[in-house]
């Protein structure tokens, strides 16, 4: 039966993995479609176990800002919306009365994996050795960016490494 709940956390297991496969390989719109499709899966399951997935998570952080800003609270359906709207844009034919967006796929596919791995943890579930790939390659960005900006690039014999 496929609804069973293995099932759909192998589904969802298979789908962030060749996520990460494709987002390495540069392939950003298939990434973003299958890291999508596990988030929603492991979102759904965190709901109905009673737990936050990371949009509520996240709209739980950003809503009294949003509010402040803008003098109202925001719609909790516009606010995911708005998270979503690079999935959206690439999976849902829009009519061509829609203004045309930029995406930047390859951050769009990066926090949708983001995404899907916090709901992937939130259930308590063991990481694959890609997903650990994937997560130390993302530290090590991360630590490049911050020398980067900060520090400067590092240097042997005057040539940036």
């Amino acid at each position: 039966m496929v609804d069973e709940p293995d099932n759909r956390v192998d589904s969802a297991r298979e789908q962030i993995g060749d996520a990460i496969s494709l987002f390495l390989k540069g392939h950003f719109v298939s990434a973003l479609t299958l890291a999508g499709a596990a988030d929603e899966i492991l979102g759904k399951m965190l709901s109905h176990g009673g737990q936050q997935s990371f949009l509520d998570w996240k709209y739980s952080r950003v809503e009294p800002f949003l509010t402040w800003l803008h003098r109202m609270p925001p719609r909790r359906e516009d606010f995911i919306r708005d998270e979503n709207r690079a999935l959206i844009s690439v999976t849902q034919l829009v009519s061509t009365d829609t203004p045309s967006i930029t995406l930047d796929l390859e951050d769009a596919a990066h926090s949708m994996i983001v995404r899907a791995l916090y709901n992937y943890d939130q259930l308590g579930l063991p990481r694959t050795a890609r997903m650990l790939e994937f997560e130390n390659q993302l530290m090590i960005e991360l630590e490049n960016q911050f020398y980067d900006d900060w520090v400067g690039p590092i240097t042997y014999n005057n040539e940036a490494i």
